[in-house]
């Protein structure tokens, strides 16, 4: 059966004290028929209840009754299915609990997220991900990776979900059993939204919520979210931010706080303030916080309110169980990042690029590898293209296609792997020829056998430009899709003149998959070699910005481990004679792009050189729907393409462009 239940308990203090317990089973509803449709709870996204985006109830399989309901998508953009529960308020304070029945099939995803407001699409609270590979994670437009764990495909569990909202923790269960805690920088939720992606196959079943109101007193406040402590390695110094949060009707004017760490504990007096019911106040800790590897908490303590105890205790300390944990000896993990300036959810990538370098500097290159834009480089877009299916995309080592803010999840997993080979690079520049002549030493850990490749890669930071192509299409505008880096606040599209891109790709060579053999067959523990590359930087460049990177390849085409220096590191280490590999390569020449993009009706290709050039234009599944002789003059109509990612392809150029 259904119910729905909500108690009024209390006003005080300026809160709303409203509990509220929903439950559905789905045995209410007649198989076949619509959710939202036959729900007065149910809501589609759209408010479009019994259309494309409501789903129907089915008896097929079901782990309470004979009823549940099924989402499943293979839709590049997912759905059109999309579901939402309103939690009948907008909850920010007191505890709220989650719980269903899920059962995710063999080799499928599935994904659900909890909305700030109760109109849908205003702002993301929360985004939860069960994985093909039976990961769990839980992550944030704010702060990016919360929290993963593991869950088992192709059977029922329950997943349950406790938020103390006065403290900021989430505790995540799964059959009654806890998996961890974790902190969420946006603490406010009012719905539920289930949102079958591209590759999504999963059952549910059981939906159940409850909400206990808290009750204000006096004086209280609590220590709600602590910040520049998590996601570092050991050794590195920190220096804390600790939030704390005025839960009582009283304007809080000072208080004590203490943090304890691997056996130290320091306290820091605080006065001047002035927090008002229910807001929130930021404050760094006076020194820095030296990071242990190993599993140690780390613990912030109120001491007191007002230069006294507060009424209540139970909230006053918050603790986060750190973790940092040592690289493997000359590991380097790269990030390569498939974006373009007409991608509007391409931002999410450029600012988990941005996390990751703030967070793992000299552990972690990311690059990103640029399609349909002035920063395009054909062969390296080309390459990653064979190996994404949409914008963005990630590569983590050139492992499985990911989301770039899975970055953080792969990196944590392979730099404590210790690689075959460890690479450094040197190098010599010249200004006048602006030719850069780039050294990379590679000594081997232990003994290899197979096709071993080499490839090395120039990244430049603050890249900027002027003109059609350089303004970045930006779906994160005006906050509804959630915080994304601060490009909420920007416009759709940002213009060229707000926009510096960081970790652009400039050049690959020899080419994407390495340089084969470059070891021979085999190579023995202790071996070093040397490889040389030869690029001639174009004048609009700034080498000053840019980052020297390689790749030792393993016969597998995955990479096995990177390198990463920047200009001025490798300068300073000098350049080694070695193995020639690729010539010159000469980059002072434009690229190709194809503009508009997306484009509606026509598009124009422009290229590297002058005069004509044969090309074909591919759909997504490699068939050839047009080809024909060009110019940078010449318009190609489009206007008869089914929407989708085409490939224009030449003897000497490949872009990208995508048709809606």
């Amino acid at each position: 059966m259904k119910k729905t239940l909500h108690l009024l308990v209390a006003l005080l203090a300026g809160f709303a004290v409203q509990a509220q317990s929903f439950s559905d089973d789905f045995e209410s509803y007649t198989a076949g028929t619509k959710l939202a449709a036959a729900s007065s709870t149910w809501a589609t996204w759209k408010s479009a209840n019994g259309g494309a985006d409501d789903v129907s109830v089915i008896n097929t399989k079901a782990k309470s009754g004979t009823n549940s309901v099924y989402f499943s998508s293979s839709v590049e953009t997912g759905g059109p299915t999309d579901i939402v529960l309103p939690f009948g308020a907008q909850h920010s304070t007191g505890v709220f609990e989650l719980s269903y029945e899920i059962f995710v099939e063999t080799g499928k995803l599935a994904y659900f997220n909890l909305q700030e407001t109760a109109t849908p699409g205003e702002a993301w609270t929360l985004d939860v991900d069960f994985t093909t590979d039976g990961k769990l994670n839980f992550r944030s437009g704010l702060i990016g990776s919360l929290f993963s764990t593991t869950y088992s495909q192709n059977e029922w569990f329950n997943f349950k979900l406790v938020v103390d909202l006065n403290t900021n923790t989430y505790e995540a269960f799964i059959n009654n059993n806890s998996v961890g805690t974790f902190q969420n920088g946006l603490r406010k939720f009012a719905s539920l939204n289930f949102y079958p992606t591209n590759g999504t196959g999963f059952f549910i079943d059981d939906v159940s919520y409850n909400h206990t109101p808290y009750i204000a007193t006096s004086t209280n406040a609590s220590v709600t979210f602590i910040d520049k402590v998590t996601g570092f390695l050991g050794g590195a110094k920190v220096i804390p931010a600790i939030e704390l949060r005025n839960l009582g009707s009283t304007i809080i004017t000072s208080a004590k706080v203490e943090i304890s760490y691997n056996g130290k504990t320091t306290s820091k007096e605080l006065t001047g303030l002035s927090i008002a019911a229910n807001q929130l106040y930021t404050f760094s800790w006076d020194t820095e916080i030296e990071l242990v590897g190993g599993e140690l908490p780390f613990t912030a303590t109120l001491l007191t309110v007002n230069g006294a105890a507060d009424d209540n205790t139970s909230d006053n300390a918050k603790t986060l169980l750190l973790n940092p944990i040592t690289p493997a000896k000359g590991r380097v993990v790269i990030g390569e990042e498939a974006t373009g300036t007409w991608c509007g959810w391409c931002p999410r990538g450029a600012v988990a690029l941005e996390n990751m370098e703030e967070k793992y500097h000299g552990f972690f290159q990311g690059i990103a590898v640029h399609n349909g834009d002035p920063m395009v480089v054909g062969i390296y877009d080309q390459g990653i293209g064979t190996k994404i299916s949409g914008y963005p995309s990630g590569l983590t080592d050139r492992g499985a296609t990911i989301d770039p803010g899975a970055f953080e999840n792969d990196f944590i997993t392979r730099i404590l792997t210790l690689p075959a080979g460890i690479m450094v690079a040197g190098a010599t520049y010249d200004e006048n020829t602006r030719e850069l002549k780039v050294s990379l030493k590679t000594t081997f850990n232990e003994n290899v056998q197979g096709n071993y490749k080499i490839a090395c890669v120039l990244a430049e930071d603050n890249v900027t430009g002027t003109g059609q192509g350089w303004s970045q299409a930006n779906y994160y505008s005006g906050g509804g899709s959630g915080i994304m880096g601060g490009y909420e606040t920007k416009s759709n599209p940002v213009p060229a003149n707000q926009m510096v891109y960081d970790h652009v790709a400039r050049a690959i060579a020899p080419k994407y998959t390495g340089l084969n053999a470059a070891f021979g067959t085999s190579a023995s523990a202790g071996a070093s070699f040397t490889h040389n590359f030869t690029f001639k930087i174009d004048w609009n460049w700034k080498v000053q910005d840019m980052h020297i990177v390689g790749m030792l390849i393993q016969p597998d085409g995955k990479i096995n481990n990177g390198s990463t220096a920047t200009y001025a590191e490798a300068i300073e280490h000098g350049y080694e004679s070695g193995q020639a590999v690729a010539g010159v390569v000469d980059l002072t020449k434009p690229t190709v792009s194809v503009y508009p993009n997306p484009a509606m009706d026509v598009i124009t290709v422009r290229f590297a050189d002058a005069g004509s050039h044969k090309i074909e234009i591919l759909n997504a599944l490699g068939s050839i729907v047009w080809q024909g002789d060009v110019d940078a003059t010449t318009p190609i109509s489009v206007k008869n393409l089914a929407n989708g990612l085409y490939t224009l392809r030449g003897e000497k150029v490949i872009a990208k462009f995508i048709k809606q």
